[in-house]
């Protein structure tokens, strides 16, 4: 019995550093060159191209910002694993366009964790103001797309936030109203501005006691010394109401606020105003708190395996029995040749084998016990399984 609970120990202890393995590589995918290219291209620093044209988005106010939407739509639409829907709503200021993204779970798809931020502005280029949330949530997604995760994660850009709310408050009433089980809200507002004499990079987590709010504060606060060092964060309980996250908090939901430190008075100068843009900025400082978001959205949405850009198809191959003692079955649903890499948990190659059968039996018997990767590759395209040696 002492035996078996050791493995058994053992086991949970592999999967938890498998985990962590997932979520570190998440982490240092976030990329300082991209955030600042998507910041500049969404605040008109720079051209971008949208439906392959060239266009430089210089305004984003809420009845001229369709472009800005398009450009958010054909990034999603550049990733694989999600799907995309345009949420149109009317809230007496005209049709307003929520961008959504949505990763589905394969084990508990009903437990949803959004991270949003608004893509509407008062004025000219508005960097800070918010290109920094939006950019962050693309990036993020531009990541996190490329792994199956156990629960759903839903990225989310909302239109009108600037003239109350009125985006992520049409989403939080629906959702509510649905039943949605939305376990976690993270918004990201104003998110790369710190007076860059001082340089403290103090960050600012706005929360009430709402929902699940302070524990999504708590996992944030436990995550940052692992994930982003140099960080400084502070608590700001109760906290504003004045950003999207508050919809959420109405509707009942455990939702933070992310962003640069309002709380010691440090907030751009340039609020609303169109001086507000890219130069001004500290993007060092900025990139720290994108990778803490992504790695509380990694976190939580638990991390199954990375996908293939070239995978076979589902029902070609399976691997079985998981976990495993001895003889890990190989079945194709087409018989063709096959190899075999096999990694164990820090990624290192441990074994190599080729299969020319439509079904095969591998003995991994020597293996000690844990989690290990085995990558599938045929001319068809190549499909990677995690599975555990007991």
């Amino acid at each position: 019995m002492k035996r078996l609970y050791f493995s058994l120990f053992a086991i949970i202890l592999s999967v938890f550093f498998a985990n962590a393995q997932f979520v570190q590589d998440v982490v240092n995918n976030i990329r300082l060159d991209s955030l600042e290219r998507k910041v500049s291209e969404l605040s008109g620093e720079t051209a971008s191209s949208i439906n392959g044209m060239s266009f430089t988005i210089i305004n984003r106010e809420y009845s001229v910002n369709d472009m800005a939407a398009e450009y958010i739509k054909d990034h999603f639409e550049a990733l694989n694993n999600i799907t995309i829907n345009e949420q149109l709503f009317n809230a007496g200021a005209g049709i307003g366009t929520n961008v959504i993204a949505t990763q589905t779970g394969t084990l508990t798809p009903g437990n949803i964790y959004l991270i949003c931020a608004h893509y509407d502005s008062v004025d000219d280029f508005c960097a800070d103001d918010n290109t920094t949330g939006t950019s962050a949530v693309l990036e993020i997604a531009r990541i996190l797309s490329q792994y199956e995760t156990e629960n759903t994660i839903v990225y989310a850009l909302w239109d009108q936030e600037e003239i109350g709310l009125r985006g992520s408050n049409f989403y939080a009433e629906q959702a509510s109203a649905n039943g949605d089980n939305i376990v976690a809200v993270i918004n990201m507002d104003m998110m790369g501005y710190q007076n860059q004499t001082s340089n403290d990079n103090f960050f600012d987590i706005d929360l009430q006691d709402i929902g699940n709010s302070i524990q999504i504060k708590d996992d944030l606060l436990a995550l940052q010394p692992t994930y982003a060092p140099n960080l400084n964060p502070i608590v700001v309980n109760p906290g504003t109401p004045f950003s999207d996250h508050k919809s959420f908090w109405d509707e009942d939901y455990g939702a933070v606020l992310v962003g640069e430190s309002w709380e010691t008075n440090d907030q751009t100068p340039h609020y609303h105003m169109s001086s507000d843009r890219l130069s001004t900025l500290d993007m060092p400082y900025y990139h720290e708190m994108v990778k803490l978001v992504a790695a509380y959205t990694a976190t939580k949405a638990n991390i199954v395996r990375v996908l293939s850009s070239n995978e076979l198809k589902e029902n070609e191959i399976r691997v079985f029995p998981n976990p495993v003692i001895s003889d890990l079955h190989i079945e194709m649903k087409n018989p063709q040749d096959l190899e075999l890499e096999f990694y164990n948990i820090e990624g290192k190659l441990i074994q190599k084998n080729s299969l020319k059968s439509d079904v095969s039996i591998i003995n991994v018997s020597n293996f000690t016990n844990g989690i290990y990767f085995i990558k599938v590759k045929s001319i068809q395209g190549e499909k990677t399984f995690k599975f555990v040696k007991q």
